[in-house]
Parts: C-alpha cells; structure tokens; sequence
C-alpha cells in the first residue's frame, strides 16, 4: 500500500509538471515569442491610426529607474497636435509592474503635474516617487515668480522640477518660417491670438548674460521648499540655446541648485556643465529609432561620462512607444554599442535620484535555496512593498525554485511569480506550488 502511494504521488506530481509544461508551451504559442528579450526590428513602430500599446518589454535597467521627462495626460496636444496616449494613472501601473520607482510628469502649459503627482501618491501607491515638472511659457506667465510659488505649494509638494521657456523660448523661433502662420497654427496657435506687440519669445538672456528676473527667479528657487514634503526645487533649462544652457547651468549650481540640461544635445558647451555639477538629459525618444540615434548616444557617455548624464524618455505621446518600452529599448541599444550596465545604472537610477534628492536605491543581494542549489538576485523594494527581481535564476545551472522562494509584482502577460528572461509568461511558480 505504503509503495503503491508513493508510486501515486510521484505519477501526480510528473502529471502537473506535464500538463504546466503543455500549457507554458501552449501560452507560448498563443503569445508568439517573448517581445520583452527578443524584439523584432518594429518593435517600435507605432500604428498612426491606433497609436501606441504596451510591448511589455523589460530591461534590468527598469527596475529602480526614474524616468524624469514624461508626457501623459491629462495634458493639451503637444507640438503639431500630437496627443498623449495614455494618463498618469496607466502610466503609473506600468511603470510599477516593470519594478521603476518612479517618473517625472511634464507640462509645458500649466502647473497640473504636481496636482497629479499627488493623487498618483495617494490613489495608486505612495512611494512611487511620481514628482511634476512645469515649463516657463506663455501659458503659465513666462519667467514668473509667482507660478514658481504656486507650483511649490500645490497639496503635497511634488512638483519638483522648474523649467525655463520651452514651447515659447527662442529656439521655437529660430527655423526658418518658424512665425509663419501656416506653422504657428500647427506648433504655437496662441500666438495668432495674442496682441501683435507680444514678443516671438520669452527672453532669458541678453549680450550674453542672464536677464536680471531670470536670476531673481533662481535665487528665489533656491530658498522655497515645497509643501508638505519640503523638498528642494531642480532648476531644468529648457529649449535654451547651448549658450544659455551654461549661463543656466552656472547661475543655478552658484545658487546651490540641482540643474538639468533640458536634452541639448551634443553641444561644446556639456564638458564644462558638467564640470560645474550639472546633470545633461539624454532622451530615449531619439535613441530608440535608429542606428544613428544608439550610435550618438553611446559617443556622447563616452565623451562625458554617465556620471554626468540622466536618461528621461520624453515619450508618453501617440507618435512613440511607451515610456516603459522606450527606456527598455534605448538601453539595449546604447548596450550594443557598448555602454555597460553599470553606465546605465547610473543614468537610468543613480543620477535620477540624486537629482530629485532622493535617498540610493536600495539594493539587496538575496540567496534563495532551489533544490538544494542556491540562485542569487538582486532585487529592490517595489512601491507596494514586494521585491522586485532585477535577474532571475539560471535554470541551466539551478533548477526548480522551493514554492513560494521567488516572488514579484505580475506584469502583463505573466503569472504570478518569477519573470525569466527567456519567456514572456512565467509558469515557474505554478509548477512547482
């Protein structure tokens, strides 16, 4: 009897591995091949008509990553019309099951991301660290001291970025037929409103020198702390010109400021910004796309340094892919080129924080049994507090997990448990529970 119940049992539990096994393989082929590890070459392309879906890619870069330019709703359309395709709420949700710790939300006609930051914070989880950003433009009364002050006591305290004009610097002048109104109407149709006497742009410079309201203004960012949470504004340049990027840059770190270079580029002027202790921001939306886009990205943490650098997407509208995937896709570019983890740990999680003044990330090295072998992963503390794994376990070298040893947040597409790298859907933990 006694041998009878053992023969029984092994036979159940080889007929659960069995039927886990055929449904794994038959998910497999339901789904097709994981896109998250192995993207094909339109990974990225974005139906006009549909705009974009979540790809559910994955990247160790995510887990721990701030994402610190992201355009969501509820916002107005961006340059051309372009709208945004999906709101902080979904975005939050999908940052969360990719283990991010956090994102910026910006806004470049009103001080809205703050107020949303905070019901993020209370509605969705309070410490994913979602923070606002707000530019200087018409819309919000150019270099204006007073919306620098109302920005800085919306309930909560997290609009924490504070940037100069953008949609209405002098930059958004410079092309030619820029002021035309054939484009004005396309890219800045408040300007056919405004009285004929309204400047192209807001000016932050003059003969080479900060105009005296732009310094006013950094002098008094310096002081504020926001409400609530007492947090220290981040000056950010905005759509400067590389001459006022480092007229920025200096004023701003003179006044004890964290600075970012709004995505300027491969200007002359970034050794000396970041000499001066300046962050410089390099977009995901311009590495993802080409060859020719990885290439750049790859020279210029070359050039600098990753310590001087922090990745932002700049994604979140109907014409790119989703930040999430945008961050997963530019950093396996910028690897391929030869960029190594620890650079991209630096710009994507590291330098972020520092920023935003936000305590490291922490990282634990945790040793589960498996088997009787061990698997190590690093792991961080997601905003629910779960563990999220930045590596799984090798199942060529350690086979099956103890039940319940390994645990993460679910993502899209996958079981609760573990997120192996070679599969899209994980049915790990279902086999051996």
């Amino acid at each position: 009897m006694k041998k009878f119940m053992e023969t029984s049992r092994r036979s159940g539990m080889l007929g659960g591995v069995v039927f886990a096994t055929m449904l794994c393989a038959t998910l497999g082929l339901m789904l097709g091949p994981s896109r998250g590890q192995n993207p094909s070459p339109d990974d990225w392309k974005v139906d006009p008509l549909r705009g974009p879906v979540d790809l559910g890619l994955t990247d160790p870069s995510l887990v721990g990553a701030i994402d610190v330019h992201l355009h969501v709703d509820p916002d107005a359309p961006g340059t051309g019309g372009t709208i945004r395709a999906l709101d902080v709420f979904d975005a939050a949700k999908i940052a969360i099951s990719r283990g991010m710790r956090g994102f910026v939300f910006k806004t470049h006609q009103d001080a809205g991301s703050a107020g949303e930051a905070y019901m993020v914070r209370k509605h969705v989880a309070p410490s994913f660290e979602i923070f606002g950003r707000m530019a200087s433009n018409y819309a919000t009364g150019g270099i204006n001291v007073a919306a620098l002050e109302h920005y800085t006591q919306i309930k909560g305290g997290w609009g924490r970025i504070f940037e100069m004009p953008t949609r209405d610097s002098i930059t958004a002048t410079t092309r030619p037929g820029s002021m035309d109104p054939a484009n004005l109407v396309k890219t800045r149709p408040w300007m056919l409103m405004m009285p004929s006497e309204t400047p192209p742009y807001i000016a932050v410079s003059r003969n080479g020198e900060l105009l005296p309201e732009v310094k006013h203004l950094i002098g008094v960012m310096a002081k504020i702390r926001t409400v609530d949470s007492n947090g220290r504004m981040v000056l950010a340049t905005g759509h400067a010109t590389p001459e006022e990027h480092l007229l920025l840059a200096r004023e701003g770190r003179q006044q004890g400021l964290n600075v970012l270079l709004t995505h300027p580029g491969d200007i002359p002027q970034l050794p000396e910004a970041a000499r001066l202790g300046a962050f410089v921001e390099l977009n995901a939306s311009g590495i993802y796309k080409t060859e020719a886009g990885r290439a750049a990205a790859a020279a210029l943490v070359r050039k600098i340094g990753a310590e001087h650098i922090i990745v932002g997407t700049d994604c979140g509208q109907t014409s790119n892919v989703y930040p999430t995937d945008c961050l997963a896709l530019a950093a396996r570019g910028m690897r391929a080129h030869g960029v190594t983890q620890r650079e991209l740990d630096l710009m994507y999680k590291v330098n972020p924080a520092k920023l935003l003044g936000l305590p490291p990330l922490e990282e634990t090295v945790v040793s589960s049994t498996i088997g009787g072998r061990v698997a190590s992963s690093v792991r961080s503390i997601s905003p629910f507090g779960e563990r999220v794994g930045v590596r799984g376990p090798d199942l060529a070298r350690d086979p099956a997990p103890s039940p319940g040893a390994l645990r993460a947040p679910t993502s899209p597409l996958r079981f609760s448990g573990w997120s192996f790298p070679e599969m899209e859907v994980d049915c790990w933990e279902f086999i051996t529970r």
